[in-house]
Formats: C-alpha cells, structure tokens, sequence
C-alpha cells in the first residue's frame, strides 16, 4: 500500500487594508504550535515521507509576524503593560483567553484551567476585566502563551522551558521577552519546511494566493454541476482573469520561497472543475488532489465499491489526480479526539488492512487541515502523531509517498465541480448571504477596473474563508472579525480606485443568530425516535450543537438539541443528527448535568440508565429521552451546564456542544402565561 499524508496549512490574510493591522492573531499562535511542530515532528521519523500544502496568504504573514515591528492588535496589547490596558482592551485580549476553545489547551499549562473555571461560574466578560487584578490579567497572558506553544518550542527555549516551571507571579519584562522569543521562533517555520524538502522528507505544495475557490472564480455557475437547483449570485463581471492572476502569483511566490517549480497544488477547498483543471495544468502544475465525492460523481461507470479510490487517475493526459479517502481523513479531524492515542492508532492501522486486504496495493490519500484539529486532543495531537508515525513506519506493508512520485492508473476525461466538503460548493455559495457577500465582491471588482493596488484589496477578498462565516453551518465568536475584514478590503479597493463607496459595504452582511433558545411551553413528546407531529417538539428550547470554528460538521453525529419538560418537571431531550449510520451498533449516550451539584447519566439507547431506571430512549430518525423529574429534580427552576458524550459499540467517539457547554433553561413556570 502506498499512504500519502497532505497536511493542509492555512489562514486567510488577516491584515485590514484600512488600520494596517492583523486583527485576529491566528497566524502567530499556529505558528508557534502547529506550523512549527508538524514539520520538526514529522521530519525525525527515518523513511517518513509527509506533503505539506503551503497557502502563499499564510507564508506572507508568517514573514511578517517573524519582524518585531509587525502590526498586530493582539500583540501591540499583549506588549502594552497591563496597568496600561483601558478595560475594552482587556475585553479584547480576555476574548481569547477565556476562549470555550482553550478548554483542553488550557490542560497543558498548570494554573490557566482556574481562570477559565472562574469564567465558566460567571461568564461575564466586562464583569471579569473589572475585577481581576493586574498581576493576575498579567499571569493569564504569559500563561495563554505558553499554552500555545508547541513541543518543539517547549522542548529548545530556555525562556519557555524557564517560565513553565514557574507556578506564581510574572513581570512585565519576562512577558515582552517571551513574545520576542516567539517571533523568533516564526522566522524559523518556512525554512524548517524547506530543509525537510531538500532532504527528501516532505513534499511542498501550494494552493492559489489568497486560497480563492477557482471554479467559482471561472464561472459561478459551476456551482450547479453539483447542486442543479442552487441559488446563485446576480454577478455580471467576469472573475476568471483574476483566478489566473491567483494561480500565477502562487507559483512565483513558492519559486521565490523554495527556489523551484511546484509540482503539486490542492486546490483551495478542494475545488475543482474541468476549467479549474486546465488552468492549473497550464501553468505546470503536475498533480493536484480534491474529495472522494468527486471522483464518484465524475465516474461514468458506477462499480458499486471503493475500489475507484485508491488510484491515482491522469486528466486527459495533462495533470495526476488523487481523491482524498474522507473517512480516514475525518477520522484524524473529527473522531480520534477523544480517544486513547493508542487504540486510535491501532483502530487506523486495522482500517488500512482491510483497504490493503480488499484492494491490493492501493493508493490511499489521507488529506485534511494540519492545523484546526489539534487543539482538541490531548497535549496538541503530539503523542497521537508520535504513535502515528512510528506505527506506519514499522509496519513494513505501508509505505508512506509523495503525491509525486505515485504513477496514474486510471484516466479521467472530466469531473463533476465539486469541494472537499459533500462535493459541492454549498459551504461558500447558495443563500442570502453568501450571495450578497459574493454580488458585493462583483460590483466592486466592476469599479476598479486595472487598478492593481485596489486589485489587490479584491483578490484578499476572493478567499473562501470570508464567504465560509456568512449564512448558514458555522458560527465564531469571531464572525464580526471576518465580516469587517472583507468588507474593508473592498471598501479599501474602492477608496484607492476613488469610487463611490456603497452604502451596503458599511453595515454587517451577517446577522446576529442565537445558538440556542429556551422553551417557550411544557412539552409531552412521545419517545418513539419519530417526530410524529409538528407540535410535538413545537415549544421546546434548542441548542446548535455544531458551533465551531473552522471545522466542518458533515461527519459529526450529533448536530442539534431540543429539550423541554412537563408540568410534573420531567425532563425530554432530542437530540438530530446523522444517525443513519449508527444502524445496528449499540449506541449510549452519557448526558453530564452541571448546576449546584454534578450528576452523569449513562444512557443505552433503547434500553435505559442503571443511574436512573425510570429513563426511556428510542432511535431511529432522531434519539429521544425521556428522564423522569426523580433523576433531575436537584436541576429543576434554573440554568445547568451540560454536555453529552457517544458511545458507539464501546467507543468514545463524540462530545457535544464541542467547544463548552451547553445550557439548558429549566426555569420558566408556564402555568400563569397565556398560550395561543
């Protein structure tokens, strides 16, 4: 079997055209942590070969980042003394403290756990910047940063090694020369990555510029190859010119940086077209990589198996294609998590057998983000990479390639258009605000004209990851910054071109959406796993399960709550998502309970809870439970905090809400409101 492994390293260009200034820091705390430990961890395992896919939008701001007189916001705050700091100030810097996505980060510095618990009991953001003392705001800095630190760091800075031996005060002096010492360790990332290449351990690729989706780009209407009735944008200039102009800068800036032609691309979300194809052929390109669900949309004869996958396929002769294997690669990003590093491991390897046993010497692509998933497994991912490695280099049935040196077996005439995410383009086009943000981008490029310096604010604006925050799926707390940064790149284009600028650049194009909601009535629903009447579930409070950051929730099981209860104060809870694919294995679902006391429910679906014999569950299109007032009534009348966990045939495969808790609202008597 041949393994490629593409690790994916990307961020958007975070810099405002308008302040001059990175407003999110995305880029120096992965830079400190993942983009610096993956190649080092990688490149000291003997006979390893890795592929790393760089986004020129992400080399730039490291270089720039690696320079102490970078512009950031953060780290301009983060330099200032803390007595220094007006309180919206630390409202900002406490934003990412106490970040519900620095829950397991927190695990890997002693005494950041505390800060966050405090939050957690009061979660008031002015509230807590009004009254923490200095020297504790100061230590809640210089821990933060050590948290993101990644084991190379940790393991050859005597100034982090020195600080996380510490358990108490910081000053001022030891925080500015922990920042500098990390910046330094940011202009040794893209020279590690091009070590590794000249060694023959890794592969270097690159996507276009701005990590703009080419086939939207071309012709937005290849959007509907994949999705006939999608609703599309009102745009009436074309974009194709500058989906050439995003390919061909990618490649001069990787000739500039690693001092040779690239060989392969992965295609910014994967997306491919025929069009999209033959521009990245045409400018030397030698292979390029998307989904899975590509490839079996494309195939004009449907063999009912997997086998079509693992094989590298020649494009009408001109360009190697490899599709990703989507359930090994979410496997990596979504599942092993939560589980002990050794039996993910060793649960991987086995599923690789049954590739090599049913499909011999296969072709398999394991090709996921390098950077988002770490954060949720223990210490970063680096002893479930370490197990990874040496398991994949012992196993002498296994050998790990590069995309480059795999020769095509199949052909392929043409392709369905299609991403990394369904085999659509659904995730950056088709709803309100997508559109609006896609027609904005169209009127603004019509104004410019050829005016290269406003080009530029455009093409920043072309990547995905803006159109990725508006509309439906995804949630940031950070969703205003993503919002203003793209408008300020085209309302920077149209200053420097001297245009009017349109009033709707000025105002937010996404709206304000609560992730949950209380209910609104008693509920009685029927536990049969059906939603067998519309009122059923009508009054019940929700909670969006799914609410995170950059990942992408196709693979997660468990998407929504509802929840509600009866006059008797029995507790009903449904839970929606992709059950489908858990028929015929035991499913049990652990609902943890967090109010004035602790309670843990371990619940086998269909069966019951020995905590709790009066519980009933059912599956089937959704999983409802019913829990009777006796097991909850300490939570009855307030607000508890809850998570709940799935069990699948004995293995923890999920937790949900995925970056904190969830609240449930249990406190509202409905007997004196009217009801219509």
């Amino acid at each position: 079997m041949k393994l490629l492994i593409l690790w994916h390293m990307h961020q958007p260009y975070y810099k405002n055209p308008i302040s001059g200034e990175f407003e999110l820091p995305w880029v120096f705390l992965h830079g400190i942590k993942d983009y610096i430990d993956m190649p080092w961890q990688a490149g000291r395992f003997k006979g390893l070969k890795i592929t790393f896919n760089l986004t020129p939008s992400l080399i730039v701001q490291l270089n720039e980042y690696s320079r102490k007189e970078v512009k950031c916001r953060f780290l301009n705050l983060m330099k200032k003394k803390v007595n220094d700091l007006s309180l919206e100030e630390k409202k900002f810097l406490a934003r990412f403290f106490l970040n519900p996505s620095m829950k397991r980060l927190s695990e890997r510095v002693s005494g950041l756990k505390d800060f966050l618990i405090r939050f957690e009991k009061e979660p008031d953001i002015d509230k807590f910047c009004r009254e923490v003392e200095d020297h504790n705001f100061l230590k809640l800095q210089v821990l933060y940063l050590l948290s993101w630190c990644g084991e190379m760091v940790r393991r050859s800075s005597k100034v982090v090694k020195e600080l996380l031996k510490r358990d108490g005060v910081f000053t001022e002096e030891e925080k500015l020369e922990l920042i500098y010492e990390l910046q330094d360790y940011l202009s040794k990332v893209i020279p590690l990555y091009k070590k590794l290449q000249e060694e023959g351990k890794a592969e270097i690729t690159v996507s276009p510029f701005y990590h703009p989706i080419l086939p939207l780009l071309i012709n937005v209407e290849s959007a509907r190859e994949s999705t006939p009735n999608v609703k599309l944008p009102s745009i009436s200039v074309s974009l194709r010119e500058d989906a050439v102009v995003q390919v061909k800068r990618a490649v001069e800036l990787y000739k500039e940086i690693f001092g040779k032609e690239p060989e392969g691309v992965w295609p910014a979300e994967g997306g491919v077209s025929n069009e999209a194809l033959e521009l990245l052929s045409g400018v030397g390109f030698k292979w390029g990589a998307t989904d899975e669900e590509v490839l079996f949309k494309s195939l004009i004869e449907k063999v009912g198996n997997k086998s079509p996958l693992y094989k590298a396929y020649s494009y009408r002769g001109k360009l190697k294609l490899f599709f990703r294997d989507r359930e090994l690669s979410d496997l990596i990003g979504f599942t092993y998590k939560t589980w002990k590093e050794e039996d993910a491991v060793k649960d991987f390897i086995s599923r690789l057998r049954k590739i090599e046993e049913n499909y011999p010497n296969s072709v398999v692509s394991v090709i996921l983000d390098g950077e988002n998933c770490w954060e949720y497994y223990r210490n970063n991912g680096f002893e479930f990479r370490e197990e990874l490695y040496k398991a994949l280099t012992e196993n002498n049935w296994i050998e790990t390639s590069f995309f480059s040196q795999v020769e095509p077996e199949g052909s392929l005439n043409s392709v369905v258009a299609g991403s990394w995410i369904n085999g659509n383009f659904l995730n950056w086009v088709g709803d309100d605000e997508k559109n609006r943000a896609w027609e904005l981008l169209g009127i603004t490029r019509a104004e410019i004209d050829q005016n290269e310096e406003a080009l530029e604010r455009v093409l920043v604006a072309e990547g995905s990851d803006w159109f990725w925050w508006f509309g439906r799926g995804h949630r940031s707390e950070f969703v205003d910054e993503f919002d203003r940064l793209f408008r300020s790149n085209l309302i920077d284009a149209l200053r420097i071109a001297r245009k009017r600028i349109p009033k709707e650049l000025l105002s937010p194009i996404k709206e304000k959406v609560s992730l949950s909601t209380p209910p609104s009535y008693y509920i009685k629903p029927e536990i049969d796993g059906e939603v067998t009447s519309y009122f059923e579930w009508l009054n019940a409070g929700r909670v969006e399960l799914t609410s995170f950051s950059t990942m992408e929730s196709s693979c997660v099981y468990m998407k929504e709550l509802y929840y509600g209860y009866d006059r008797e104060g029995n507790l009903y809870i449904r839970i929606d998502g992709n059950w489908d694919k858990l028929k015929g294995k035991e499913v049990k679902i652990i609902l943890e309970l967090f109010g004035r006391e602790h309670k843990r429910l371990c619940i086998k679906v269909g069966e019951g809870s020995q905590e709790c014999p009066g519980i009933k569950s059912a599956l089937k299109k959704v999983l409802e439970i019913f829990i009777p007032n006796l097991c909850v009534k300490e939570f009855m009348g307030g607000r508890v905090n809850f998570t709940v966990k799935l069990v699948v045939d004995g293995a923890f495969i999920e937790e949900a809400p995925f970056l904190s808790y969830g609240v449930l609202e249990l406190c509202r008597e409905f007997e004196n409101e009217w009801m219509v």
